[in-house]
């Protein structure tokens, strides 16, 4: 009865520990694929929420992979419903004009939206601590030190982990 108690009184303490260390990065990393600072928030308060959930936090091995995994799911959970609502193009706030340029830009901008969801789908096939070097290190400008650091990883891991990661997404990038 005592481990019990004392599990359950850790547990929230653990969960704490990885809100103050990995929250500044898990609002950056929602905010960049959600576009809103208030919606990334609000997604990050829901993530720490089902981490609260899982009955034994013990058998998580990385709970800050395991966060920002819960984090992407809920971000492409959340940009999906926003896309089915049409809430992601205005076509009542373009100018019917005519001209070339502006079908153009629009054009472009439908490509890059087309990129950025295959990367999307590039980088949620890749494990868990690949995807976070990763846009640690692309998206956030930390050095391989620095991320090492934070993850409490050697340097030659990351590397090695971050090397992979870019094999992957480049062998699964649409040749044009």
């Amino acid at each position: 009865m005592q481990d019990q108690q004392t599990d359950s009184m850790s547990k929230p303490t653990d969960i704490a520990s990885v809100f103050r260390q990995y929250s500044p990065f898990l609002l950056r990393y929602l905010s960049s694929r959600l576009g809103s600072e208030a919606e990334a928030h609000d997604l990050a308060q829901e993530a720490y929420l089902r981490l609260l959930r899982v009955p034994d936090l013990e058998i998580i091995e990385k709970p800050e992979a395991y966060l920002f995994r819960i984090s992407a799911n809920l971000a492409n959970e959340f940009l999906l419903k926003r896309a089915k609502s049409g809430d992601t193009v205005d076509f009542d706030g373009l100018e019917d004009t005519g001209g070339i340029s502006d079908e153009a830009q629009f054009e472009q901008q439908i490509e890059v939206r087309s990129s950025v969801r295959r990367l999307d789908s590039i980088l949620d096939t890749l494990p868990p601590l690949y995807r976070t070097v990763l846009l640690m290190r692309k998206r956030d400008g930390y050095s391989h030190r620095e991320i090492a650091e934070r993850l409490k990883i050697s340097t030659h891991r990351v590397h090695r982990c971050l090397k992979k990661a870019l094999a992957k997404c480049r062998s699964e990038w649409p040749e044009t």
